[in-house]
């Protein structure tokens, strides 16, 4: 006898769900997809999947071995009808079931999970887009937050597309403008009991704002380096990451270029060159920011033959032509012409004569472009058809002036401007004197004139055609002498020396009356030579008591009751009529005049002193000041002290 192994039934199974069959549409013919989830991780586990109807006697089980999924052919199942379905699974002699799940499979579709293509955020409002499943409208739940928030939840349904073509569902969120969010998005059919997958989180940073774009250049030859430098976004603009795209129009050719730098190196011709940077986010675009560069300066002439080299430059070459018509003869526009297969000859054959236009002869390819030759070119040229305006003289002397003028516009000129020409004449003279004057000059010396005397001038443009139309002007030499300008620094000179001497008189009447001069008195020493030739004796000395009698008096007094006293010369006017006395006086004032101290010896009586007429009385007068008097006495001095209106007397006892 054989006896097999015993089967246990273990009740408490690992795999705890029960199992999910769907299909990821809803088209008919669409195959099935059971998956189930087994919370043991040992190996050699076979499943077997069971499916039933309660209406019917349908029964079908499918073996697994070691996996968690299986397919099922529709061709194999009832769709129609209510199922059960279960897995049992077998670990050696260990069987265990999942609990069964009841469904129809018509209706258990399970749609993939939503893949965001597209987010705008704008205005406070950010639209999201993902392609629909089948093409048809689906019910929806979204949730949102801001970082470190909780979830908020809203369900939408879309509907189905009147036109079967791959469509797009959106649906807009009203959103706080300035801070960040987390959205997920997740779907299902109509008549489905199952939920998709939630799609992965998606950041939403701020709105992108255009970039402020900065750029250098660097001159070599026949092209330029061009460095352009934008500013880094902010932190929240800048989640989940920014690119830029460039969009370069250069001469011929036009190219798209992203980056994730805030720089870029490029090198272009000398012509004009274009460049549009968009910064894009997750959220969208940016303003385009159009940076133009301009071409390097227009020259005014062309000094070589252009027509026979550019044929050598662009013989067996790339080459781009551009050329334009100047805006009033030396401006760009806006729009202009390109070519790489027209030559200079082409180009001239669509131009309009006595009209300038403008090119560039561009060779080389990518990093290799440079610009060849670039001239301002005529079909056919002419003489000019306006003449120099504003004629001015200037600077005129006795045989020379100044004549300056207005160029004529470039558009009258009709060809290239090879000189002025000008001719000047005598008034009474038939010869005119000749003068050229390069183009680019708008002024001339004429010299050696005659002084006072008359002239008539005429200027004109000239082109290798010819000569246009001239303008006239007359002016007058000075005669001999000052010329004008000598007259006016002259002039000037002699009104700056009456205003300095107007002024120092004005300083000194200012200074005398607010500081007046303090008179201080002189006493000069008569020198004594006959002392020298005569015995000294012994001068005795006495002390007698001086009163100071002050008199007022009603009316200014004369200079001959003025009180005096002044190099030491005393004339004493006695009363009395003593002649012994004054026999005596008169010795001692005969000896005391070569002495340097004169004594006074009138005892007792009054003594009225005599101011001569001196400068300082002058002073006296118109200031009201003291007048210091020195008085001596057997070698002793005194001071005395009187006002102007009085007449001092010195009493002595």
């Amino acid at each position: 006898m054989i006896f097999s192994e015993p089967t246990i039934i273990d009740t408490a199974c690992s795999v705890s769900s029960s199992p999910l069959c769907y299909k990821n549409n809803t088209q008919p013919q669409e195959d099935f997809f059971c998956e189930w989830k087994d919370q043991d991780t040992s190996q050699n586990v076979n499943y077997t999947l069971f499916i039933n109807s309660a209406s019917s006697s349908y029964n079908s089980r499918f073996e697994v071995r070691g996996s968690l999924y299986r397919d099922l052919p529709v061709e194999s199942l009832i769709t129609t009808r209510p199922l059960e379905i279960w897995v049992q699974r077998q670990e050696g002699t260990k069987i265990c079931t999942s609990p069964k799940f009841s469904v129809t499979l018509i209706n258990s579709v399970k749609y993939s999970a939503v893949q965001i293509k597209n987010m705008t955020r704008s205005a406070g409002t950010l639209t999201l887009r993902w392609l629909r499943a089948d093409n048809k409208g689906a019910d929806h739940e979204i949730r949102w937050k801001k970082i470190n928030a909780s979830w908020q939840n809203e369900t939408f349904v879309t509907e189905d597309s009147i036109k079967n073509e791959v469509t797009l569902d959106s649906y807009t969120l009203r959103l706080d403008h300035y801070s960040v969010y987390q959205v997920q998005v997740k779907r299902r059919a109509k008549q489905s009991i199952l939920w998709s997958d939630w799609s992965h989180i998606v950041d939403i940073p701020l709105e992108v704002q255009q970039p402020i774009v900065n750029w250098t250049e660097k001159k070599l030859e026949g092209k330029r380096a061009i460095i352009l430098s934008w500013n880094v976004p902010p932190a929240e603009t800048a989640l989940g990451g920014v690119i830029y795209k460039l969009t370069l129009a250069l001469p011929c050719e036009r190219k798209t270029k992203t980056t994730k730098n805030t720089f870029y190196k490029m090198l272009i011709t000398y012509s004009e060159a274009r460049v549009s940077i968009v910064a894009i986010n997750n959220v969208g675009n940016s303003p385009s920011q159009q940076i133009i560069i301009p071409p390097v300066e227009h020259l005014k002439y062309c000094h070589t033959n252009v027509v026979s080299q550019g044929r050598r430059a662009y013989t067996n070459r790339t080459h781009c032509l551009e050329w334009y018509k100047l805006i009033d003869g030396e401006t760009r526009p806006v729009n202009v012409h390109t070519s790489s297969s027209d030559t200079i000859e082409d180009i001239k054959k669509h131009m309009k004569e006595f009209v300038r236009y403008y090119y560039f002869l561009d060779t080389g390819r990518n990093q290799r472009r440079r610009t060849t030759f670039m001239c301002p070119i005529y079909s056919a040229e002419g003489a000019p058809i306006a003449r120099p305006q504003n004629i001015t003289i200037l600077n005129e002397t006795h045989n020379s002036v100044v004549l300056r003028w207005r160029s004529i516009p470039v558009q009258d000129q009709q060809g290239f401007m090879q000189h002025y020409v000008i001719w000047i004449s005598k008034e009474g003279h038939r010869e005119a004197a000749y003068h050229e004057v390069p183009a680019n000059q708008t002024s001339f010396l004429l010299r050696n004139l005659d002084a006072g005397s008359s002239y008539t001038v005429h200027i004109a443009g000239q082109t290798k055609i010819g000569a246009g139309p001239n303008s006239t002007a007359n002016f007058f030499t000075i005669h001999y002498g000052l010329s004008r300008r000598n007259t006016i620094i002259l002039t000037v000179c002699a009104v700056l020396l009456l205003i300095s001497v107007a002024f120092s008189v004005v300083i000194k009447r200012l200074r005398s009356k607010l500081l007046p001069v303090i008179p201080s008195p002189v006493i000069s020493v008569t020198p004594s030579y006959h002392l020298n030739n005569q015995d000294m004796s012994v001068a005795s000395e006495e002390v007698h008591n001086v009163i100071l009698l002050y008199q007022k008096h009603s009316h200014r007094p004369n200079h001959e009751q003025s009180t005096l006293l002044r190099d030491c010369d005393l004339r004493v006017c006695e009363e009395e009529e003593d002649e012994e006395t004054e026999a005596h006086f008169t010795d001692l004032h005969s000896a005391d005049q070569s002495s340097s101290f004169p004594n006074i010896i009138c005892k007792g009586k009054t003594l009225r002193l005599t101011v001569p007429q001196l400068a300082a009385e002058k002073n006296q007068r118109e200031v009201n000041e003291e007048v210091s008097v020195l008085l001596y006495r057997d070698g002793l001095s005194l001071e005395n002290k009187g006002l102007e209106n009085e007449v001092t007397s010195l009493q002595v006892s």
